[in-house]
């Protein structure tokens, strides 16, 4: 008995053996099949040996450049490509590939004419987006746009495709379309610091500070600058319970609060939050954004002019005053940027009944730009309601000399005639 134990243990240990010997010797499967597993790694093993004797394929060989790419060895990927370019220099996926790759070692001019001539053999694409991101680092926009907006067409998918086309149209001015392709980037599944960026930048073009304000019930304690099913909380609505006042995501306040979660002290993003509260009417949260701003830019002239606009939302006139008047001496406002702010204050106080300092600040505009039509108007306007009739007549004079062909000429010419008659008469 116990010899036939032994010899069935040794029977078994045989066929365990010879199992193994038919495992070893199984095929490890085609070279596409172990691509496919994404076994890269066993995919140079089993096609490099044949391609240093000279025995590979060009299928087999652009197979293993593309191993070599994901195995992120890009000069042997290139070495094969080049071999395959040297057998079949029209071989589209081969001269396709050699531009991508050098694409992506920053070797933008040198990738073009073999991205280009993979085109013209088979338009795809990929070939279009790579085309467009060369041109596009060469700022050579024009044919960038061209190629980015053909890869679009075919494949909605690259959300770098769209990323590079708002890029471009921003720098074009062109906020509406730059908006449209980096909200296209988005929901290809791109969220990135630099996608919030650039889409905060085109809201700021387009003048979408805060977007369209709300009234939402949300339950919970809330804050403030706090995201709530993709709006930004913007206050609480008083006597009301859990109800709050919201604006949409599409604006520069919600793209500047989102970037400066992953980046505090990113300059772009406390701007885009500064003006995004000032236009929702909050110039106190305004102003901390503003002042930490102003730490990275202390003699910025978007600061200068961000300041001036605070001061004038707090109606702080005087402060404004000061305010501007630093800026242009700094050369941070221009005479029209600063003569612009000094008519906006002065119609202020003009609406509260504070007729002579409206007046004093407009002589400041006009001191500084002397051919403005609405200063010189607003002070013909205010000289003749506070019953200075030789003032008045002479601020129309001078705009009739100034704008002889102005729609409201004749109506100036009016003024001075009756203004005229009525000095006389006094």
């Amino acid at each position: 008995m116990k010899r036939a134990v032994v010899q069935w243990a040794a029977l078994a240990s045989l066929a365990l053996l010879w199992l193994g010997a038919c495992e070893a010797a199984e095929p490890p499967g085609q070279p596409i099949e172990v691509y496919a597993r994404g076994d890269y790694a066993g995919v140079v093993a089993l096609l490099e040996p044949d391609f240093k004797a000279g025995k590979a394929k060009i299928q087999e060989r652009l197979l293993l450049a593309r191993a070599y790419l994901h195995l992120n060895r890009q000069p042997d990927a290139l070495a094969v490509l080049r071999n395959v370019l040297e057998s079949d220099k029209e071989n589209p996926e081969a001269n396709s590939l050699t531009g991508r790759v050098l694409r992506e070692q920053g070797k933008h001019k040198d990738a073009i004419p073999f991205l280009e001539h993979a085109y013209r053999l088979k338009p795809e694409p990929a070939t279009a987006a790579a085309l467009g991101q060369c041109h596009h680092a060469l700022g050579q926009n024009t044919k960038a746009k061209a190629y980015l907006e053909k890869a679009l067409e075919e494949d909605i998918r690259n959300p770098a495709t769209s990323l590079v086309l708002g890029r471009i149209c921003l720098d074009r001015g062109l906020g509406a379309l730059a908006e449209k392709y980096l909200l296209m980037a988005q929901e290809a599944g791109m969220d990135t610091p630099d996608l919030h960026l650039l889409l905060g930048r085109a809201y700021l073009l387009e003048r979408k500070l805060v977007g369209p304000i709300r009234v939402r019930r949300i339950t919970g304690k809330v804050q403030p600058g706090q995201v709530v099913d993709a709006h930004v909380v913007l206050g609480k609505l008083d006597g009301v319970a859990d109800t709050y006042k919201v604006c949409t995501r599409f604006s520069a306040l919600y793209e500047g609060l989102h970037l400066l979660a992953a980046k505090p002290d990113e300059p772009e993003a406390l701007y885009m939050a500064a003006t995004g509260w000032l236009a929702a009417g909050d110039a106190d949260r305004a102003r901390i954004r503003l002042a930490a701003l102003a730490k990275k830019e202390p003699a910025s002239p978007r600061v200068a002019t961000l300041l001036a606009e605070i001061l004038l939302a707090s109606r702080n006139i005087a402060g404004l005053e000061k305010a501007v008047a630093a800026a242009h001496a700094e050369k941070l406002l221009d005479a029209r940027a600063a003569a612009a702010f000094y008519y906006r204050a002065a119609i202020d106080r003009r609406a509260a009944g504070q007729r002579d300092h409206a007046t004093r600040l407009l002589k400041m505009g006009e001191k500084l730009t002397p051919t403005s039509a609405e200063i010189l108007h607003s002070l013909a306007g205010l000289a003749a309601a506070m019953g200075h009739t030789q003032e008045a007549s002479q601020y129309y004079a001078r705009m009739v000399e100034l704008f002889p062909d102005a729609a409201d000429a004749d109506e100036w010419r009016n003024a001075v005639k009756v203004l005229a008659q009525k000095g006389g008469q006094e």
